[in-house]
């Protein structure tokens, strides 16, 4: 019988050394343990902590953490020093990270060329609920960061194999039961502990679980590290000044205090509860700082270094009670671990499709750099198919590619906005002369079902009111009527010429119905008849620079009606990933004169990047532009940067463009070189007509060389650019746009 006791007795202490490395081996001294808060933009207040046990040589042997407290407690498990973590938040902007607006696309491809912004904000709705999305913000940038930030560690499927053991916890979206994370995705385990509900999307496990904010189950879990036999527990909890400060400061009385306190209680009821069984409680004064303060890490950082400055004596304490085993250091640190190799990539079926582009990846490290280009592969893919994310994890050396769809709505609105102005400037014989030309385009998109209502406004050189009404026949098909009225900056010789300025005094009002035929998201044919009816007022003047002012039309108004057949091009939407785009427009009609009328658009533009950078870049643009459209119009030509029209018209540019935070701040800078070809003064007759030959870019004879210099800054909503051109001959242009 003794026999059999002690062969069960055994049995279970093998099978604890073998579930856990924590007790492979017999300890001769106390097991430490770290435990750190969930909070926030509060959490940065952990680290000042770990740089003082660091300071005196108290490494753990367990790090616990919940949501920040389990990216910080990550971090420092992974291999990190106080002072890498220290560099890596000053040197990360989190509010660039973190506040990243979600952009919902709507059903209807874009069209190429389209006046409006194609979608800022959206949000859906449906017999479910509101939103086609389970969040307000996007997670995409914060999963490139977390991905950057513990490359070399994506390796570790056992959480106790890292540098130092580690756990985070995560919360059962479904049923509100805590999950532990000890093995598997460490990169899937520090973005699920962060999850906050409805502001980040929660995490979905390969068996469907929805996991989010672990501070819903467990903020500061000091069980579970006195659960895997920590004797000394080390506990800091970043938020209970917060509740002291909250009465003072009256901040429950705005909306965004109601709903942090609303965050706050539920958590700290249960935090609070485990402090008794912490051998040692640290509190952080971080009761100025919001859970969403990201732009205030440098303060965060110095409330924590404070506290660890005024309290000392209980750094003393626990030194003095690990004296007989000081220093506990750590066996390997995060910069001498090794980068792990791609070896393939796994698609789901919906994906697979684009599994070829990304070959050119295996055998690479899995660096920042990879991860990067990587991270811009998916987000196109995640364009092309209109999907709200692609995720991927690193595992055994294979790259697991996944997605999520929007949920099914029966509306949406989605908000389009864009805006700028140029400047012109001409110096000639000692004369400057200038205009200045603002732009806005605001959008609302309104869908129901399958019908989508947009009104939308322009405001600058020409003002206008349109309505527009889709109406989805099938998958591929639809039908597209319109009305839009307006006045100023319709004819061509009104004030968007910036040598002979004239009262726009023009109006506008016309119609139009479509038949729309869609091939997946990239291209767009469209059958139908649009009316204009234009009044110039009594205005003369050259559409050109150099000749003697000649009046261009005879009357002063426009009725144009014309059966017009258009092919649009989005390359944007092209089923390929590469870095390169082409958009394209063909239309030909007919007008009620019996006049053939025409227009050629296309732009190409090319990213090269330099030496595999992640801030040098070769920028490559080329633009051709043929038209015969009535004269009478701005429409029928194009503007180039110095203010001239032409009708036929080429550009090609080439930008180098440097991102000097390519980890943090969209910022860039760039300078280049430009060469444009348009209509010369020969074009026009004597009696100021345009010389009308059909056949394309027939007319180009006048040439324009030049530098240009950029700056600008990446934002969710598009890239605020300036731009100057300066050419050879003394024009020069200032340009500032949301792109």
């Amino acid at each position: 019988m003794k026999k059999k006791v002690f062969s069960f007795l055994l049995s279970v202490l093998t099978l604890l050394i073998t579930v856990s490395p924590l007790y492979a081996q017999e300890r001769e001294r106390p097991m430490v343990a770290l435990v750190l808060s969930g909070g926030g933009a509060r959490g940065f207040a952990h680290v000042p902590v770990i740089a003082e046990l660091e300071r005196r040589g108290i490494t753990p042997d367990l790090v616990v953490g919940t949501s920040m407290g389990g990216l910080i407690g990550g971090l420092y498990a992974a291999g990190y020093t106080a002072e890498e973590m220290y560099t890596f938040i000053l040197n990360t902007d989190f509010s660039d990270v973190v506040f990243n607006i979600n952009q919902e696309d709507s059903p209807l491809p874009s069209k190429a060329y389209n006046n409006f912004y194609d979608r800022s904000l959206s949000i859906g709705i449906s017999e479910q609920g509101l939103g086609s999305r389970d969040s307000f913000l996007d997670d995409s940038h914060v999963n490139l960061l977390l991905h950057q930030a513990v490359a070399k560690a994506e390796a570790f499927d056992d959480f106790d194999k890292l540098p130092i053991p580690f756990r985070t916890v995560g919360t059962d979206y479904k049923t509100g039961e805590g999950i532990i994370f000890s093995s598997g995705s460490f990169y899937e385990a520090l973005r699920a502990t962060m999850s906050m509900p409805v502001i980040f999307p929660s995490v979905v496990l390969d068996d469907g679980t929805y996991v989010v904010d672990g501070g819903m189950y467990n903020n500061m879990p000091v069980d579970l590290a006195r659960s895997m036999g920590a004797d000394i527990i080390i506990a800091v909890d970043v938020n209970e000044s917060v509740l002291e400060y909250t009465d003072e400061s009256g901040a429950m009385n705005t909306l965004s205090g109601s709903f942090e306190q609303y965050l706050l209680i539920g958590g700290q009821i249960n935090t609070s509860r485990q402090y008794a069984d912490a051998d040692y409680l640290l509190l952080p004064d971080t009761g100025g700082f919001s859970v969403i303060a990201f732009d205030s890490t440098e303060g965060i950082l110095a409330a924590g270094e404070k506290y660890v400055e005024e309290n000392q004596e209980l750094f003393d304490r626990l030194e003095a009670e690990l004296s007989d085993y000081l220093p506990l250091e750590r066996d390997i640190m995060y910069s001498e671990l090794d980068y792990p190799v791609i070896d393939s990539f796994s698609f789901e079926e919906k994906l697979e499709r684009f599994a070829p582009y990304f070959h050119r990846f295996e055998g690479r490290e899995y660096n920042e750099e990879t991860i990067a280009e990587i991270d811009r592969q998916l987000n196109k893919i995640k364009e092309i198919v209109n999907l709200l994310s692609v995720n991927y994890k690193y595992v055994d050396g294979v790259i697991h590619v996944t997605s999520r769809d929007y949920a099914g709505t029966t509306g949406a609105l989605s908000l389009g906005l864009t805006g700028g102005f140029h400047a012109y400037a001409h110096f000639s014989d000692n004369v400057w002369k200038g205009v200045f030309n603002p732009d806005l385009s605001l959008s609302f998109d309104f869908w129901f079902d399958s019908l989508c209502v947009t009104p939308a406004v322009r405001i600058g050189q020409q003002n206008m009111l349109s309505l527009s009404l889709y109406y989805q026949t099938g998958s591929s098909s639809g039908i597209d009527a319109s009305v839009h009225a307006g006045f100023g900056g319709f004819s061509a010789i009104s004030d968007r010429n910036y040598v002979n300025r004239y009262p726009s005094r023009d109006w506008n009002a016309g119609a139009g119905l479509n038949l729309v035929l869609l091939r997946g998201r990239s291209q767009r044919f469209d059958l139908g008849l649009e009316y204009d009816f234009y009044y110039f007022g009594k205005i003369a003047g050259s559409i050109h620079t150099d000749i003697k002012q000649t009046r261009i039309w005879e009357d002063d108004y426009k009725n144009i009606a014309v059966l017009r057949a258009s092919y649009h091009f989005d390359g944007r939407m092209l089923e390929s990933i590469s870095e390169s785009g082409y958009d394209l427009r063909l239309s030909a009609g007919v007008g009620f004169d019996g006049r053939m009328r025409y227009d050629i658009l296309s732009d190409f533009s090319s990213v090269i990047r330099l030496a595999d950078s992640a801030s040098h870049f070769l920028f490559l643009d080329l633009s051709a532009f043929s038209s015969r459209m009535p004269q009478e119009l701005l429409s029928s030509y194009r503007v180039d940067p110095f203010g001239r029209i032409s009708g036929d018209y080429v550009w090609a540019d080439v930008t180098y463009r440097y991102y000097p935070f390519a980890q943090g701040d969209g910022f860039y800078f760039g300078a280049g070189l430009f060469v444009e070809g348009l209509n010369g003064d020969d074009d026009v007759s004597p009696d100021g007509k345009l010389n009308t030959s059909m056949i394309p870019f027939s007319s180009i004879d006048s040439m324009e060389y030049g530098v240009s210099l950029e700056s600008g800054y990446k934002t969710d909503f598009g890239d605020i650019n300036v731009r100057i051109h300066i050419s050879f001959t003394g024009k020069a242009s200032l340009e500032i746009a949301l792109m």
